[in-house]
């Protein structure tokens, strides 16, 4: 497994990279997997239960996409890490329903490196805080290929989430590791990320 730092990119760069080799893997199962991380410039992304009365107040300005993810309306943008990880489970030996817990252990181990407790809440995707949803889940899995990922707030701009329900969850606040400290680095928080998907992985 391959671990490629994007850095920043437009979502449909990074979504392409991920099509092209899930399309081979599609077809060769065997070939290498790698896990793409990056910063998004911001982007509305809808997912396949994304309902109207979650898009409450849509920048012009900002792009917004249908995708074959899971999950409903989300926000990425600068100050949120990305993770695709385009992987044969099989390979992984892993089930659907594992795959994604793992993705979420993932960023429970990431927050709790920096004192922060992470947890998951019955029946929803993600991770959440004392202070809210902090981390969010997304992935699309055909023939045990996936792709879609997760992504985890640092110090992205919380006013792209007051535009919409993120998730579809109407009773939780979205927050940053920032909210729990203000001078928290992003280049930090990568590191433990890609320290906690080796060990995941």
């Amino acid at each position: 497994m391959k671990i490629i730092d994007l850095g920043k990119t437009d979502y449909i760069e990074a979504l392409r990279l991920q099509e092209e080799l899930f399309d081979k893997m599609i077809k060769n199962p065997d070939i290498e997997g790698t896990v793409f991380i990056t910063e998004h410039y911001p982007v509305y992304t809808l997912g396949k239960t994304t309902e109207e009365k979650h898009l409450l107040d849509i920048p012009d300005h900002v792009p917004v996409y249908p995708v074959e993810r899971g999950g409903s309306v989300t926000f990425h943008g600068e100050g949120q890490l990305i993770v695709y990880p385009v992987l044969s489970l099989k390979n992984k030996k892993v089930s659907v329903k594992n795959f994604v817990w793992t993705l979420e252990e993932i960023m429970i181990k990431t927050l709790s490196d920096f004192g922060i407790k992470g947890y998951r809440r019955e029946k929803l995707r993600g991770v959440f805080t004392e202070k809210g949803k902090i981390g969010f889940v997304g992935v699309k899995i055909s023939r045990f290929v996936s792709y879609h990922g997760f992504s985890l707030n640092v110090n992205v701009d919380k006013d792209f989430f007051n535009r919409i329900i993120p998730c579809g969850i109407t009773d939780t606040p979205v927050c940053n590791m920032s909210d729990f400290l203000p001078e928290i680095k992003i280049e930090d928080v990568k590191s433990s990320l890609i320290k906690n998907i080796k060990k995941a992985f």
